[in-house]
């Protein structure tokens, strides 16, 4: 019995790919939910190069969390079995292995998207509370810029905010980032006195 409660408890990371026409399916199942899940896989992908389109979280019927990534790359590249197996060992060092995030990039030399500032003018970012929602939506319009979205998971994150899901669209070289989101810790809306400032003012210091 003890053997077999040690083999529930062990860490579970499944990692597998679709290929699309011009994007891949990205799927990501873990043993247990966690904040910041996306913040993880975007310093991943970004350091691999790859974009995040698209993202949903499940929870499947036996606990495991299942994530869903509509992934591209920045150069046109494909997903091979070989870059497949990189991406998982990373994520299992940020999930299971105690490396954080700023670890990780540090040691790929991609640190400096930690500071970055991307100086758009003309970015716009709305944040509302909808009435017959249990989320907070946040919209972000800007300059597509590689990494940018791993810097707002970053902000999420360390505000404790959970995404429950993203999705990007493109036009003109400009991205309309749309999320919905909600405290980790309650479960609920962000409060529009207390957290929408604290999130406006976080995402600004870098936009």
């Amino acid at each position: 019995m003890a053997q077999t409660m040690q083999e529930i408890k062990k860490p579970i990371l499944h990692v597998s790919c679709v290929p699309r026409k011009d994007t891949t399916l990205l799927k990501i199942s873990l043993s247990q939910d966690d904040l910041g899940i996306l913040y993880r896989v975007t310093s991943v992908l970004y350091n691999h190069g790859w974009d995040i389109l698209e993202a949903v979280a499940e929870t499947a019927s036996d606990g495991h969390v299942q994530d869903l990534f509509v992934i591209r790359s920045w150069d046109g590249g494909e997903m091979t079995e070989e870059l497949l197996s990189q991406i998982r060992t990373d994520l299992y060092s940020l999930f299971y292995e105690g490396k954080t995030v700023a670890m990780y990039l540090r040691e790929n030399a991609k640190e400096e998207v930690l500071v970055r500032k991307v100086g758009d003018t003309e970015a716009t970012l709305k944040l509302y509370n909808p009435i017959s929602s249990d989320f907070t939506v946040m919209d972000l319009r800007m300059k597509d810029t590689a990494g940018i979205l791993f810097q707002i998971t970053e902000s999420l994150f360390h505000l404790g905010i959970d995404i429950i899901s993203f999705t990007a669209n493109s036009f003109d070289g400009k991205i309309r980032d749309s999320f919905l989101l909600r405290t980790s810790l309650t479960g609920e809306k962000l409060d529009e006195k207390l957290m929408f400032p604290m999130l406006r003012a976080k995402l600004e210091s870098f936009l």
